[in-house]
C-alpha cells in the first residue's frame, strides 16, 4: 500500500508539471518497484491506475526500457573517500559506465558507492514524463488523442454542471434538465453519459428564463451549460 500512495503521488507531481488536468483521462503509465519492496498486486495497480486516471498501468521490472538513467557523483560527499580513483570515477559515470543495484548502491569504475553518495538522474522518452523515489518509478504516457481530450472535455462539463447544481441548491437526488449548447461533436458524443451522472434529462429549444446558466471553458472551446429542477 505504501508503494501504491507514494506512485499516486509521483503521478500527481507529474501531471502538475506537465498541465495534465486531474480529469484528463491518459492512456498508459508504466511502474517499476525496487526490488527491496516487493511488486504492486493486480488489484493495487487498479487502484492506482483508477486513482492516477489512466486507461491502462503496466508493472515493468525497470524503468531501463522507458527511461535513461544516469549517475551523478556527488562530488562534496565522496571526495576525501576516493581520493586518486576520483578522475576514473568521475569518466565512468559520464559515459554512463555504471551498475545500479537493487539495494541502492551504484558501481562506477570498480568503486562501490552508496545511495547517499550518488544522484540517480532519470530522463523519459519523448511523449513521456518519469519522476522516480527511492527506486520507485513511475511513467506517464502524455501524448493525448483527440478521444482522450474529448473524454477529458466531456469530464469537466460534468464536474461544471454537478458545481452548478450544488449553486442552485439541488439535493442529491433532484432531476434537472439541462440544455447545452456550442459543444463540439467529438464532446457531444458523451453527453448521454454526462447527462446521467448528473441526473439530467437533455432539453432542446430555448433555454427559459428561470433556468440558471454558467459558462465552461474547455479545451475544445467554451460552451454554455442551463439547467433547472424537474418537477
Amino acid at each position: 500500500m505504501d508503494l501504491a500512495q507514494r506512485a499516486v503521488e509521483l503521478a500527481r507531481t507529474l501531471r502538475g508539471a506537465n498541465r495534465l488536468k486531474t480529469r484528463q483521462p491518459l492512456a498508459k503509465a508504466w511502474v517499476a518497484t525496487p526490488e527491496r519492496n516487493g511488486t504492486l498486486s493486480p488489484d493495487l495497480l487498479e487502484i492506482v491506475a483508477s486513482e492516477i486516471n489512466v486507461k491502462s498501468l503496466e508493472p515493468i521490472a525497470d524503468g531501463s526500457e522507458l527511461v535513461e538513467r544516469r549517475v551523478k557523483v556527488l562530488l562534496p560527499k565522496v571526495g576525501k573517500r576516493l581520493g586518486p580513483a576520483i578522475p576514473a570515477v568521475m569518466a565512468a559515470a559520464r559515459e554512463g559506465e555504471v551498475e545500479i543495484r537493487a539495494d541502492g548502491t551504484v558501481l562506477v569504475a570498480g568503486v562501490e558507492l552508496a545511495p547517499d553518495e550518488v544522484e540517480i538522474q532519470a530522463t523519459p522518452r519523448p511523449g513521456t514524463a518519469v519522476a522516480e523515489d527511492d527506486g520507485l518509478v513511475l511513467v506517464l504516457d502524455t501524448a493525448l488523442s483527440d478521444d482522450l481530450r474529448a473524454e477529458g472535455d466531456a469530464r469537466e462539463l460534468a464536474r461544471a454542471i454537478q458545481e452548478l447544481r450544488r449553486d442552485v441548491g439541488l439535493e442529491l437526488d433532484d432531476r434537472i434538465a439541462l440544455w447545452v449548447e456550442g459543444l463540439s461533436d467529438a464532446v457531444a458524443s458523451y453527453l448521454s453519459g454526462v447527462a446521467a451522472d448528473t441526473l439530467a434529462d437533455l432539453a432542446g429549444g430555448g433555454v427559459p428564463a428561470d433556468a440558471r446558466r454558467a459558462t465552461v471553458d474547455l479545451d475544445s472551446g467554451a460552451v454554455t451549460i442551463a439547467l433547472r429542477r424537474l418537477d
